[in-house]
């Protein structure tokens, strides 16, 4: 049996350099597509050459080629199948729910690019809108608590008639904070385009990793990986991959933002000889 591609390469995911982890970023958001592909088509797809691949797909642990494609069409199949997990019959469960969780910080970390994009969002100190439905709307309700408490002005949108009043007050430069483990839920992809028709604030996301739409309506996305759970017809999915690619972003700008204001009073300290 295949091994899954996300359990199957979480240990050599910090030996990716900077262009292999946007190989494995491209795979993850496109596991419809890459299924298929042969890898000349993925290494056009990618702007790289087949070595470059092949280099990336065996530090992943894969022999080749096929090795990897068969890996991504069986992780590509199970995404689609919500179901209550084999993983919760076993002693493993517990190491596997922390590992989901570590696995997503290792590619937030790995995406340097992308927290320094964040940085640069948050340093202009936009209006920050939620967007949340859901499970998902409890992460929303824990990130407005967040940003309020270091200084961001924050509301959550949970109605139509709060959404009327939003399209006429926003601007380009507010934020719309998205959270959706599905990343296509209908309420809110509707939200985004009628606020897309009369503005273009910035979108930042948090999603599951495989491709969705409101990824792609996205400026900036961060992704999660959890075992998908439905009982009784409700979703049930762990939601602490959100919260916590929430809290090391938030905590990450605190320090930064920390360590600025010690330099900056150490400065004004030192102009005025000391005393």
């Amino acid at each position: 049996m295949q091994m899954d591609f996300f359990k199957r390469n979480r240990d050599e995911l910090s030996q990716l350099s900077k262009a292999e982890a946007e190989l494995f970023n491209y795979t993850l958001r496109n596991m419809h597509i890459v299924k298929n592909m042969k890898i000349r088509d993925f290494a056009q797809a990618n702007y790289v050459s087949t070595s470059t691949v092949l280099r990336y797909v065996r530090k992943l642990g894969f022999e080749g080629w096929t090795d990897f494609l068969e890996s991504v069409r069986s992780s590509e199949e199970s995404t689609r199948k919500p179901l209550l997990p084999d993983i919760l019959h076993e002693n493993s469960y517990y190491n596997d729910y922390l590992k989901n969780i570590i696995e997503a910080i290792k590619i937030l970390t790995i995406n340097g690019n992308k927290l320094e994009h964040f940085d640069q969002i948050m340093s202009r100190y936009p209006h920050i809108f939620i967007l949340s439905r859901g499970l998902s709307g409890e992460v929303g309700a824990y990130a407005s608590h967040l940003l309020k408490s270091i200084g961001y002005d924050v509301e959550i949108l949970m109605h139509d008639y709060e959404l009327f009043s939003v399209m006429r007050r926003i601007k380009r430069e507010d934020m719309l904070l998205v959270f959706s483990y599905s990343g296509n839920n209908s309420t809110i992809v509707s939200y985004l385009e009628q606020i897309l028709s009369v503005s273009t604030p910035t979108i930042v996301s948090v999603t599951r990793s495989d491709n969705n739409i409101i990824q792609n309506l996205s400026d900036l996305n961060f992704y999660i990986f959890a075992d998908e759970i439905d009982f009784l017809g409700n979703d049930v999915t762990s939601r602490c991959g959100m919260i916590a690619v929430l809290e090391i972003l938030l905590y990450k700008y605190i320090t930064r933002q920390k360590h600025s204001y010690d330099n900056l009073t150490l400065s004004e300290h030192l102009q005025d000889g000391g005393e």
